[in-house]
């Protein structure tokens, strides 16, 4: 099983007159014009080229036909369990008129599509009073979700408000992990920087180099790349990213879902060679200089520089959770159970449930995917019934 992203990155591509070549040519005139590049350059060009980068170019490398698929892909049970806990947030908020809900990576809009009617479902007020927006960098993407989810509104990130908006919830799903990251490796006692360069016959490979300033900094902080010989990822790019989207909003709630780990398990001596993969046709490789701009690259999420990001720009953290204590409290139980005997039989039923096992199994989705939930506002954090731990450890 293959599970991936959304699609917005965090920054935006430099501009040059290269940005008409495919990334590969991009990459290296950069690298021949400027030398080595940081990897978070070459994943930046690989993902998020004007013209050819692999979330660019469309919306069908999504999904059971593409190269990874979403939580949304394994049917609607997901966006209902959000749509019940966004309810109980619009109360913790005094039910605000209206209610902001900005998705950042909305992609495809399945989600959207997906909390919109159940939202209509569970509550006629806040469905009348939810203002949705889908913030996506792809204008494929957005045209896609147009399609999907008819009442959402879509925007790419520069087009949203200067100004922040009132109240509600800002939702990002599977987006964190694919932004451009830096590579390290402990050599020699000393921290290196892993760049992309060119060989004598001009294809890329690795080099190494003194690490820039704020790389050796993260590094130094959260413990990267410590033991000899071993390989990590420092997206300092989530910094940014997670500030635009703070932004948005005067209070409210974030809630975050993504894979990833606290620093002192995402940087342990269990992962010698980091968290990077290449996605293709549902297979991991980490052959990350072949198929430029046909795979994904993606890392894992370091939720203690997440957690730190948001404190110091005023956001408490009420849980980081795991994806099926958050489905469960949020009700996907409640959702497919057998209602007599002909329900066993009804295949759509069937199908039904096995989707929302593969969302909460503990050894696939229910466990690989974490759910940061994080609060802004006066007075003392509420505590949210969605958030407690149904399963009592």
């Amino acid at each position: 099983m293959s599970v991936k992203n959304g699609t917005i990155p965090a920054l935006m591509p430099q501009q040059s007159d290269s940005d008409s070549l495919e990334p590969a040519a991009s990459i290296r005139e950069e690298i021949l014009e400027r030398g080595p590049v940081t990897f978070s350059r070459f994943m930046e060009l690989s993902l998020y080229h004007p013209v050819h980068g692999y979330y660019t170019t469309g919306a069908g490398r999504i999904g059971r036909q593409g190269d990874y698929f979403t939580v949304s892909d394994v049917g609607t049970y997901f966006g209902a369990c959000v749509a019940r806990q966004l309810l109980e947030m619009d109360r913790a908020l005094g039910r605000p008129e209206p209610f902001h809900l900005l998705e950042f990576g909305g992609g495809r809009g399945l989600l959207a599509r997906d909390i919109v009617d159940a939202a209509a479902t569970e509550s006629d007020s806040f469905a009348r009073r939810l203002q949705y927006t889908l913030v996506d960098r792809s204008p494929g993407m957005r045209q896609r979700a147009a399609g999907e989810a008819g009442q959402v509104r879509t925007a790419a990130p520069e087009d949203l408000a200067a100004e922040a908006a009132g109240a509600g919830c800002v939702l990002a799903v599977e987006l964190f992990d694919a932004l451009p990251v830096h590579r390290v490796v402990r050599r020699n006692g000393s921290l290196r920087e892993i760049r992309v360069g060119l060989d004598r016959e001009g294809e890329l490979q690795s080099v190494e180099s003194d690490p820039l300033p704020a790389v050796a900094a993260y590094a130094r902080r959260y413990g990267a790349a410590s033991l000899e010989g071993q390989e990590a990822e420092i997206c300092l790019a989530a910094e940014e990213q997670f500030n635009r989207m703070a932004a948005t909003l005067e209070s409210g709630f974030m809630i975050l879902v993504d894979y990833g780990h606290q620093a002192g398990r995402l940087y342990d001596a269990g992962r010698p060679r980091g968290t990077l993969l290449a996605y293709y046709r549902h297979g991991t490789n980490e052959d990350y200089y072949r198929r430029i701009g046909r795979q994904d690259l993606t890392a894992h999420v370091n939720w203690s520089g997440l957690t730190d990001t948001a404190a110091a720009a005023g956001w408490r953290s009420l849980a980081l959770t795991t994806q099926d204590r958050f489905l469960v409290a949020n009700g996907i139980l409640d959702r497919f159970k057998v209602r007599d005997e002909a329900d066993w039989r009804d295949p759509g039923s069937v199908e039904r449930r096995m989707k929302a096992m593969q969302l909460i199994h503990p050894e696939g989705m229910g466990r690989m995917f974490q759910v940061l939930v994080l609060y802004r506002g006066e007075g003392e954090p509420p505590d949210l019934d969605g958030l407690a731990d149904p399963f009592g450890r």
